[in-house]
């Protein structure tokens, strides 16, 4: 019944990570006429990327649950998180506004920092599930900071 209960609460995490996705649809032509830097991944990549870093942050909330870990901070580090994603698709793919999409993209960074740096002082393991994020989001800022200076 334990297991049970996990698998259903992972997927429901993993609906509601989801949810921007489905209000905000992503325009990959839009992203792909932008100029960027060198560096910039295909669209492709966000695609495949988001889902693992959704994944993760699921597994750890899933995990700290089960073993009554998840302290009110940390939870209000993830609901500050999640709020900030949340507009990303809508201010860079729908609103098409370079200055709040590298905004969101930076609260989203220093906001799972306050997430890492709990984590690691709650688990020097469990931490490993943050990290993904971080760096992804420290890449994402850099490139939405030379995107934003380029137009």
């Amino acid at each position: 019944m334990k297991i049970l209960k996990s698998i259903l609460l992972f997927g429901i995490l993993l609906l509601i990570y989801f949810i921007p996705a489905l209000l905000f649809k992503a325009e990959p032509e839009y992203y792909i006429s932008l100029a960027k830097p060198a560096y910039a991944p295909s669209s492709v990549l966000f695609g495949i990327v988001w889902p693992i870093l959704y994944i993760l942050f699921s597994i750890y909330i899933v995990i700290n649950l089960q073993n009554k870990t998840l302290s009110k901070e940390m939870i209000l580090y993830f609901l500050i998180n999640y709020v900030i994603s949340f507009f990303f698709n809508k201010v860079f793919f729908i609103d098409k506004n370079l200055f709040l999409s590298f905004a969101v993209t930076f609260c989203s960074f220093i906001s799972g920092l306050f997430i890492f740096i709990t984590s690691f002082k709650h688990s020097k393991v469990q931490f490993l599930f943050i990290l993904p994020y971080i760096l992804w989001t420290l890449y994402a800022s850099t490139l939405m900071t030379h995107i934003y200076l380029i137009h």
